[in-house]
Protein backbone atom coordinates (compact mmCIF):
# COMPACT_ATOMS: atom_id res chain seq x y z
CA UNK A 1 0.00 0.00 0.00
CA UNK A 2 3.04 2.33 -0.25
CA UNK A 3 1.75 5.32 -2.22
CA UNK A 4 4.40 7.94 -1.58
CA UNK A 5 6.03 10.50 -3.84
CA UNK A 6 8.36 9.60 -6.69
CA UNK A 7 11.81 8.36 -5.70
CA UNK A 8 14.78 10.65 -6.28
CA UNK A 9 16.79 7.83 -7.84
CA UNK A 10 14.16 6.27 -10.10
CA UNK A 11 15.18 3.88 -12.86
CA UNK A 12 15.66 5.74 -16.14
CA UNK A 13 13.64 4.99 -19.24
CA UNK A 14 16.50 3.00 -20.76
CA UNK A 15 16.98 1.05 -17.55
CA UNK A 16 13.27 0.22 -17.49
CA UNK A 17 13.25 -0.87 -21.13
CA UNK A 18 16.34 -3.04 -20.62
CA UNK A 19 14.74 -4.48 -17.50
CA UNK A 20 11.62 -5.44 -19.44
CA UNK A 21 13.77 -7.26 -22.01
CA UNK A 22 15.65 -9.10 -19.25
CA UNK A 23 12.41 -10.06 -17.52
CA UNK A 24 10.95 -11.42 -20.73
CA UNK A 25 14.09 -13.45 -21.44
CA UNK A 26 13.69 -14.97 -17.98
CA UNK A 27 10.14 -16.04 -18.85
CA UNK A 28 8.03 -13.23 -17.38
CA UNK A 29 4.56 -13.30 -18.91
CA UNK A 30 2.72 -10.53 -17.06
CA UNK A 31 3.78 -7.00 -16.19
CA UNK A 32 1.72 -4.92 -13.75
CA UNK A 33 2.50 -1.20 -13.82
CA UNK A 34 1.35 0.40 -10.60
CA UNK A 35 2.44 2.87 -7.95
CA UNK A 36 1.79 5.37 -6.52
CA UNK A 37 0.34 6.50 -9.81
CA UNK A 38 2.02 5.04 -12.92
CA UNK A 39 0.45 7.58 -15.26
CA UNK A 40 2.67 10.25 -13.70
CA UNK A 41 5.67 8.69 -15.46
CA UNK A 42 6.04 10.27 -18.88
CA UNK A 43 7.58 7.09 -20.29
CA UNK A 44 4.91 4.72 -18.99
CA UNK A 45 3.42 4.11 -22.44
CA UNK A 46 6.87 3.40 -23.85
CA UNK A 47 7.49 0.83 -21.13
CA UNK A 48 4.08 -0.76 -21.68
CA UNK A 49 4.64 -0.87 -25.44
CA UNK A 50 8.00 -2.61 -25.08
CA UNK A 51 6.51 -5.23 -22.76
CA UNK A 52 3.53 -5.80 -25.04
CA UNK A 53 5.73 -6.09 -28.14
CA UNK A 54 7.72 -8.79 -26.36
CA UNK A 55 4.54 -10.76 -25.65
CA UNK A 56 3.84 -9.80 -22.05
CA UNK A 57 0.33 -9.35 -20.71
CA UNK A 58 0.34 -5.74 -19.47
CA UNK A 59 -1.98 -4.49 -16.71
CA UNK A 60 -1.98 -1.00 -15.19
CA UNK A 61 -3.16 0.01 -11.71
CA UNK A 62 -4.39 3.58 -11.38
CA UNK A 63 -6.40 5.80 -9.05
CA UNK A 64 -8.29 7.04 -12.10
CA UNK A 65 -7.64 10.76 -11.68
CA UNK A 66 -5.67 11.07 -14.93
CA UNK A 67 -7.79 8.68 -16.98
CA UNK A 68 -9.75 10.22 -19.84
CA UNK A 69 -10.63 9.09 -23.36
CA UNK A 70 -7.22 10.12 -24.68
CA UNK A 71 -5.38 8.19 -21.97
CA UNK A 72 -7.54 5.08 -22.40
CA UNK A 73 -6.95 5.15 -26.15
CA UNK A 74 -3.18 5.39 -25.59
CA UNK A 75 -3.37 2.44 -23.19
CA UNK A 76 -5.02 0.34 -25.88
CA UNK A 77 -2.53 1.48 -28.51
CA UNK A 78 0.46 0.50 -26.37
CA UNK A 79 -0.92 -2.95 -25.60
CA UNK A 80 -2.36 -2.61 -22.10
CA UNK A 81 -4.91 -5.40 -21.63
CA UNK A 82 -6.48 -4.48 -18.31
CA UNK A 83 -6.75 -1.70 -15.75
CA UNK A 84 -7.09 -2.09 -11.99
CA UNK A 85 -9.14 0.64 -10.31
CA UNK A 86 -9.65 0.99 -6.56
CA UNK A 87 -13.18 1.29 -5.16
CA UNK A 88 -13.22 0.94 -1.38
CA UNK A 89 -16.82 1.86 -0.64
CA UNK A 90 -20.10 2.27 -2.46
CA UNK A 91 -20.49 5.43 -0.40
CA UNK A 92 -18.58 8.24 -2.19
CA UNK A 93 -17.85 10.06 1.08
CA UNK A 94 -16.31 6.99 2.72
CA UNK A 95 -14.25 6.21 -0.38
CA UNK A 96 -13.04 9.81 -0.59
CA UNK A 97 -12.03 9.80 3.07
CA UNK A 98 -10.05 6.58 2.69
CA UNK A 99 -8.31 7.74 -0.48
CA UNK A 100 -7.67 11.25 0.83
CA UNK A 101 -9.32 13.26 -1.93
CA UNK A 102 -12.70 15.02 -2.18
CA UNK A 103 -13.35 13.71 -5.71
CA UNK A 104 -11.61 10.32 -5.55
CA UNK A 105 -14.87 8.39 -6.00
CA UNK A 106 -15.90 10.43 -9.02
CA UNK A 107 -12.56 9.92 -10.75
CA UNK A 108 -12.45 6.19 -10.00
CA UNK A 109 -15.94 5.52 -11.35
CA UNK A 110 -15.35 7.73 -14.37
CA UNK A 111 -12.11 5.89 -15.14
CA UNK A 112 -13.86 2.54 -14.83
CA UNK A 113 -16.52 3.56 -17.32
CA UNK A 114 -14.04 5.11 -19.77
CA UNK A 115 -11.81 2.03 -19.75
CA UNK A 116 -14.76 -0.28 -20.39
CA UNK A 117 -15.88 1.98 -23.26
CA UNK A 118 -12.49 1.56 -24.91
CA UNK A 119 -12.50 -2.23 -24.57
CA UNK A 120 -10.08 -2.52 -21.66
CA UNK A 121 -10.75 -5.23 -19.11
CA UNK A 122 -11.39 -3.67 -15.70
CA UNK A 123 -10.44 -5.10 -12.33
CA UNK A 124 -12.20 -3.50 -9.37
CA UNK A 125 -9.90 -3.59 -6.35
CA UNK A 126 -11.18 -3.06 -2.82
CA UNK A 127 -9.38 -3.10 0.51
CA UNK A 128 -11.53 -4.67 3.22
CA UNK A 129 -11.34 -3.16 6.71
CA UNK A 130 -13.54 -2.99 9.79
CA UNK A 131 -15.23 0.17 8.47
CA UNK A 132 -16.33 -1.36 5.16
CA UNK A 133 -16.61 -5.06 5.99
CA UNK A 134 -20.40 -5.00 5.76
CA UNK A 135 -20.16 -3.37 2.32
CA UNK A 136 -18.33 -6.22 0.62
CA UNK A 137 -21.49 -7.73 -0.98
CA UNK A 138 -22.45 -4.27 -2.26
CA UNK A 139 -18.94 -3.75 -3.64
CA UNK A 140 -19.09 -7.07 -5.49
CA UNK A 141 -22.49 -6.21 -6.94
CA UNK A 142 -21.19 -2.77 -7.96
CA UNK A 143 -18.21 -4.34 -9.75
CA UNK A 144 -20.43 -6.84 -11.56
CA UNK A 145 -22.92 -4.16 -12.62
CA UNK A 146 -20.07 -2.03 -14.00
CA UNK A 147 -18.87 -4.92 -16.16
CA UNK A 148 -15.69 -5.72 -14.24
CA UNK A 149 -13.78 -8.78 -15.34
CA UNK A 150 -12.56 -9.39 -11.79
CA UNK A 151 -13.26 -8.23 -8.24
CA UNK A 152 -10.14 -8.38 -6.09
CA UNK A 153 -10.64 -8.05 -2.34
CA UNK A 154 -7.45 -7.10 -0.51
CA UNK A 155 -7.17 -7.90 3.18
CA UNK A 156 -5.41 -5.02 4.93
CA UNK A 157 -1.84 -5.75 6.01
CA UNK A 158 0.08 -3.44 8.36
CA UNK A 159 2.72 -2.36 5.85
CA UNK A 160 3.24 0.98 4.10
CA UNK A 161 0.16 3.16 4.63
CA UNK A 162 -1.46 0.16 6.31
CA UNK A 163 0.67 0.82 9.41
CA UNK A 164 -1.34 3.98 9.97
CA UNK A 165 -4.57 1.95 9.92
CA UNK A 166 -3.73 -0.88 12.30
CA UNK A 167 -7.04 -0.45 14.12
CA UNK A 168 -8.84 -1.20 10.84
CA UNK A 169 -7.27 -4.62 10.26
CA UNK A 170 -9.79 -7.47 10.57
CA UNK A 171 -9.50 -10.01 13.35
CA UNK A 172 -8.71 -13.59 12.38
CA UNK A 173 -12.36 -14.52 12.98
CA UNK A 174 -13.62 -11.69 10.79
CA UNK A 175 -11.17 -12.67 8.06
CA UNK A 176 -12.30 -16.29 8.20
CA UNK A 177 -15.99 -15.38 7.95
CA UNK A 178 -15.35 -12.95 5.11
CA UNK A 179 -13.34 -15.49 3.13
CA UNK A 180 -16.09 -18.09 3.48
CA UNK A 181 -18.50 -15.59 1.95
CA UNK A 182 -16.07 -15.05 -0.92
CA UNK A 183 -15.88 -18.78 -1.62
CA UNK A 184 -19.63 -18.80 -2.23
CA UNK A 185 -19.49 -15.47 -4.07
CA UNK A 186 -17.23 -16.98 -6.74
CA UNK A 187 -20.25 -18.80 -8.11
CA UNK A 188 -22.89 -16.23 -7.24
CA UNK A 189 -21.16 -13.45 -9.18
CA UNK A 190 -19.84 -15.53 -12.09
CA UNK A 191 -18.68 -14.95 -14.78
CA UNK A 192 -16.93 -12.12 -12.93
CA UNK A 193 -13.92 -13.50 -11.07
CA UNK A 194 -13.96 -13.01 -7.30
CA UNK A 195 -10.52 -13.23 -5.75
CA UNK A 196 -9.05 -12.85 -2.27
CA UNK A 197 -5.71 -11.08 -2.01
CA UNK A 198 -3.27 -11.27 0.91
CA UNK A 199 -5.33 -14.16 2.30
CA UNK A 200 -4.13 -17.44 0.76
CA UNK A 201 -6.02 -19.48 3.37
CA UNK A 202 -8.89 -18.91 0.96
CA UNK A 203 -7.64 -22.07 -0.78
CA UNK A 204 -7.94 -24.17 2.37
CA UNK A 205 -11.43 -22.85 3.07
CA UNK A 206 -12.55 -23.55 -0.50
CA UNK A 207 -11.31 -27.13 -0.13
CA UNK A 208 -13.02 -27.50 3.25
CA UNK A 209 -16.30 -26.19 1.83
CA UNK A 210 -16.17 -28.52 -1.17
CA UNK A 211 -15.89 -25.56 -3.52
CA UNK A 212 -12.33 -26.08 -4.73
CA UNK A 213 -11.76 -25.44 -8.40
CA UNK A 214 -10.50 -22.50 -10.41
CA UNK A 215 -10.13 -20.28 -7.38
CA UNK A 216 -7.06 -18.34 -6.25
CA UNK A 217 -4.09 -20.36 -5.13
CA UNK A 218 -1.56 -19.81 -2.36
CA UNK A 219 0.74 -16.91 -1.60
CA UNK A 220 2.70 -15.96 -4.73
CA UNK A 221 5.26 -13.76 -2.96
CA UNK A 222 8.69 -14.50 -4.40
CA UNK A 223 7.45 -17.62 -6.16
CA UNK A 224 5.32 -16.41 -9.05
CA UNK A 225 5.74 -12.66 -8.80
CA UNK A 226 7.64 -9.86 -7.13
CA UNK A 227 7.77 -6.07 -6.98
CA UNK A 228 10.45 -3.84 -8.47
CA UNK A 229 10.40 -0.41 -6.82
CA UNK A 230 11.10 2.82 -8.74
CA UNK A 231 14.72 2.75 -7.53
CA UNK A 232 15.20 -0.89 -8.53
CA UNK A 233 14.76 -2.76 -5.26
CA UNK A 234 13.18 -6.21 -5.59
CA UNK A 235 10.73 -7.25 -2.88
CA UNK A 236 8.77 -10.52 -2.72
CA UNK A 237 5.39 -8.82 -3.14
CA UNK A 238 3.98 -5.31 -3.67
CA UNK A 239 3.27 -4.79 0.03
CA UNK A 240 6.39 -6.30 1.59
CA UNK A 241 9.36 -4.01 2.30
CA UNK A 242 11.85 -6.86 2.71
CA UNK A 243 14.47 -6.22 -0.01
CA UNK A 244 15.76 -9.28 -1.86
CA UNK A 245 18.22 -7.37 -4.05
CA UNK A 246 18.53 -4.50 -6.51
CA UNK A 247 18.36 -4.73 -10.29
CA UNK A 248 20.96 -1.98 -10.73
CA UNK A 249 23.48 -3.71 -8.49
CA UNK A 250 22.90 -7.32 -9.49
CA UNK A 251 20.53 -7.53 -12.44
CA UNK A 252 17.02 -8.93 -12.18
CA UNK A 253 17.96 -12.45 -13.27
CA UNK A 254 20.57 -12.81 -10.54
CA UNK A 255 18.20 -11.51 -7.88
CA UNK A 256 15.34 -13.77 -8.98
CA UNK A 257 17.54 -16.87 -9.25
CA UNK A 258 19.85 -16.49 -6.26
CA UNK A 259 18.32 -14.23 -3.57
CA UNK A 260 18.22 -16.09 -0.26
CA UNK A 261 14.97 -14.29 0.60
CA UNK A 262 13.23 -15.54 -2.54
CA UNK A 263 14.71 -19.03 -2.26
CA UNK A 264 13.37 -19.22 1.31
CA UNK A 265 9.87 -18.44 0.09
CA UNK A 266 9.99 -21.15 -2.58
CA UNK A 267 10.69 -23.90 -0.05
CA UNK A 268 7.60 -24.62 2.04
CA UNK A 269 9.70 -26.90 4.26
CA UNK A 270 11.25 -23.72 5.71
CA UNK A 271 7.94 -22.31 6.94
CA UNK A 272 7.60 -22.00 10.71
CA UNK A 273 4.84 -22.31 13.28
CA UNK A 274 1.43 -23.52 12.16
CA UNK A 275 2.23 -22.83 8.52
CA UNK A 276 5.23 -25.15 8.68
CA UNK A 277 3.24 -28.09 10.05
CA UNK A 278 0.07 -27.49 8.03
CA UNK A 279 -1.15 -30.06 5.52
CA UNK A 280 -2.13 -27.15 3.28
CA UNK A 281 1.33 -25.56 3.23
CA UNK A 282 1.80 -26.21 -0.49
CA UNK A 283 -1.69 -25.00 -1.40
CA UNK A 284 -1.68 -21.98 0.90
CA UNK A 285 1.53 -21.29 2.79
CA UNK A 286 0.05 -18.30 4.62
CA UNK A 287 0.45 -14.64 3.69
CA UNK A 288 4.20 -14.07 3.85
CA UNK A 289 3.77 -10.30 4.01
CA UNK A 290 1.38 -10.52 6.98
CA UNK A 291 3.74 -12.90 8.77
CA UNK A 292 6.66 -10.52 8.18
CA UNK A 293 4.68 -7.45 9.26
CA UNK A 294 3.62 -9.15 12.50
CA UNK A 295 6.92 -10.79 13.47
CA UNK A 296 9.77 -9.50 11.32
CA UNK A 297 10.22 -13.06 10.01
CA UNK A 298 9.05 -13.78 6.45
CA UNK A 299 8.82 -17.51 7.26
CA UNK A 300 6.70 -17.18 10.42
CA UNK A 301 3.09 -18.33 10.67
CA UNK A 302 0.29 -16.17 9.31
CA UNK A 303 -1.51 -14.63 12.32
CA UNK A 304 -4.76 -14.19 10.37
CA UNK A 305 -5.36 -17.90 9.79
CA UNK A 306 -7.63 -19.78 12.20
CA UNK A 307 -7.05 -23.25 10.78
CA UNK A 308 -5.45 -25.80 13.11
CA UNK A 309 -3.09 -28.18 11.27
CA UNK A 310 -4.20 -31.79 11.38
CA UNK A 311 -7.92 -30.96 11.38
CA UNK A 312 -8.37 -32.40 7.89
CA UNK A 313 -6.75 -35.08 5.79
CA UNK A 314 -3.97 -33.85 3.55
CA UNK A 315 -5.47 -33.11 0.12
CA UNK A 316 -4.14 -35.52 -2.46
CA UNK A 317 -3.65 -34.66 -6.10
CA UNK A 318 -5.30 -37.44 -8.14
CA UNK A 319 -3.58 -39.09 -11.10
CA UNK A 320 -5.38 -37.38 -13.97
CA UNK A 321 -4.34 -37.15 -17.63
CA UNK A 322 -5.36 -34.51 -20.16
CA UNK A 323 -6.23 -35.31 -23.76
CA UNK A 324 -4.01 -33.74 -26.44
CA UNK A 325 -6.66 -31.14 -27.44
CA UNK A 326 -7.01 -30.09 -23.79
CA UNK A 327 -3.24 -29.76 -23.46
CA UNK A 328 -3.16 -27.56 -26.55
CA UNK A 329 -5.93 -25.34 -25.18
CA UNK A 330 -4.16 -24.95 -21.86
CA UNK A 331 -0.85 -24.21 -23.57
CA UNK A 332 -2.49 -21.32 -25.45
CA UNK A 333 -3.21 -19.52 -22.17
CA UNK A 334 -0.61 -16.72 -22.20
CA UNK A 335 0.02 -16.40 -18.45
CA UNK A 336 1.77 -19.14 -16.48
CA UNK A 337 -0.04 -18.82 -13.15
CA UNK A 338 -3.42 -18.78 -14.91
CA UNK A 339 -2.43 -21.93 -16.83
CA UNK A 340 -1.60 -23.56 -13.51
CA UNK A 341 -4.91 -22.49 -11.96
CA UNK A 342 -6.81 -23.94 -14.92
CA UNK A 343 -4.88 -27.21 -14.61
CA UNK A 344 -5.66 -27.40 -10.90
CA UNK A 345 -9.28 -26.58 -11.54
CA UNK A 346 -9.57 -29.35 -14.12
CA UNK A 347 -7.88 -31.83 -11.79
CA UNK A 348 -10.34 -30.90 -9.03
CA UNK A 349 -13.23 -31.33 -11.49
CA UNK A 350 -11.88 -34.71 -12.59
CA UNK A 351 -11.52 -35.83 -8.99
CA UNK A 352 -15.12 -34.88 -8.16
CA UNK A 353 -16.41 -36.70 -11.24
CA UNK A 354 -14.08 -39.72 -10.97
CA UNK A 355 -12.39 -39.07 -14.31
CA UNK A 356 -8.98 -40.46 -15.24
CA UNK A 357 -8.74 -38.47 -18.50
CA UNK A 358 -10.03 -34.93 -19.09
CA UNK A 359 -11.41 -34.35 -22.59
CA UNK A 360 -12.43 -31.09 -24.26
CA UNK A 361 -16.05 -31.90 -23.39
CA UNK A 362 -15.04 -32.24 -19.74
CA UNK A 363 -13.14 -28.95 -19.91
CA UNK A 364 -16.17 -27.20 -21.38
CA UNK A 365 -18.38 -28.69 -18.67
CA UNK A 366 -15.96 -27.61 -15.93
CA UNK A 367 -15.89 -24.05 -17.25
CA UNK A 368 -19.68 -23.97 -17.64
CA UNK A 369 -20.07 -25.28 -14.11
CA UNK A 370 -17.86 -22.51 -12.77
CA UNK A 371 -20.13 -19.96 -14.46
CA UNK A 372 -17.18 -18.27 -16.14
CA UNK A 373 -16.48 -17.40 -19.73
CA UNK A 374 -13.23 -18.67 -21.20
CA UNK A 375 -11.29 -16.07 -23.21
CA UNK A 376 -10.57 -16.79 -26.87
CA UNK A 377 -7.15 -18.30 -26.14
CA UNK A 378 -8.77 -21.02 -23.99
CA UNK A 379 -11.47 -22.01 -26.46
CA UNK A 380 -11.39 -24.81 -29.01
Amino acid sequence: MDAGQGAENELTTEECLDLVVEMRALGTEMLILTGGEPLLRRDIYQIASRASELGMWVVMGTNGVLVNDHVAKKMVECGVKGVGISIDSVDPCKHNAFRGGPDAWKYSVRALEICRKHGLEVLVQSTVMRDNLEEVPDLMAFARDKGAWSFNLYYLVETGRGREMAEQELSAAQTDASLRELVDAQHEYAPMLVRAKCAPQFKQLAFEMGRGGMESGGCMAGTEYCRITPEGNVTPCPYMDLVAGNVRDQGFTAVWDTSSVLLDLRDTARLKGKCGSCEFSELCGGCRCRAYAASGDHLAQDPACMYQPGSMERPEIPDVAFSDPVIRRIDRIPIAFIREKVRRGLIAYASRHHLSVVTTADMDAAIAGSGRAMPAWGQS
